[in-house]
């Protein structure tokens, strides 16, 4: 077995052998072996699937620091925006889900852009469709996936699905494999993007009275 192999055996065992201890809620030197015990067996029953070298996982620092940063400020907006609008008398929250064109086939980093969307207060991935890559890992004429995102406050179709491109760019450069950064420099940044689902808007904050309407824009 190839030194990076074992490096990432090891990385799982270590999670795994964490978890395991999590689960006791208690640290202890039987507890650590049992734990470690565990995930030789599973790692044994289910090894891992083969990744070639275009498909590791590189940490960029520089990149991975402007995420975090980025992440951490849309934190502070995103509870802003809705503290605003939870407290505001006259508020009326229009919901609707936008369907976002994805520019990565890896299921590790539409993952993590979900996960992301998710720490957001407002907005929330509700769905997706994965696409498969070819042998070549270029992307063809469709699109490798399509994540549907859940915004509280629906105003701007176009200004939702930037957003999601730009988390996408940001997770891509700071975590992802030589492939993933191929596949996102070789995705063409003009293609059109698939329509948005509305689903039917609860209408205004308690109190203020009358139906929601339905955004134009989402159903274009």
């Amino acid at each position: 077995m190839k030194a990076r192999q074992l490096r990432r055996y090891g990385f799982y065992a270590a999670g795994l052998a964490v978890a395991w201890v999590m689960l006791w809620d208690r640290v202890s030197a039987a507890n650590i072996v049992g734990g470690l015990l565990v995930a030789g067996v599973l790692l044994v029953i289910f090894p891992l699937r083969q990744v070639g070298e275009d498909e590791q996982v590189v940490l960029h620092p520089l990149a991975f620091g402007r995420l975090a940063a980025s992440v951490l400020g849309q934190l502070v907006v995103s509870n802003l925006l809705v503290t605003r609008e939870v407290i505001s008398p006259n508020s009326e929250l229009l919901t609707g889900i936008v369907a976002c064109r994805m520019h990565t086939s890896s299921p590790k980093l539409l993952s993590t852009v979900a996960n992301i969307l998710a720490l957001s207060p407002g907005t929330m991935a509700v769905d997706a469709t994965t696409g498969s890559r070819n042998g070549g890992g270029i992307v063809g004429a469709d699109p490798p996936a399509t994540l549907y995102v859940h915004v509280l406050s629906l105003t701007d179709v176009g200004d939702v699905r930037r957003k999601v491109a730009r988390l996408e760019r940001r997770v891509v450069n700071a975590l992802g494999s030589a492939r993933d950064r191929q596949e996102l420099a070789d995705t063409a940044t003009d293609q059109l993007v698939p329509t948005a689902v509305d689903v039917t808007p609860p209408g205004p904050m308690a109190g203020s009275g009358g139906p929601g309407r339905a955004d134009d824009e989402a159903l274009s």
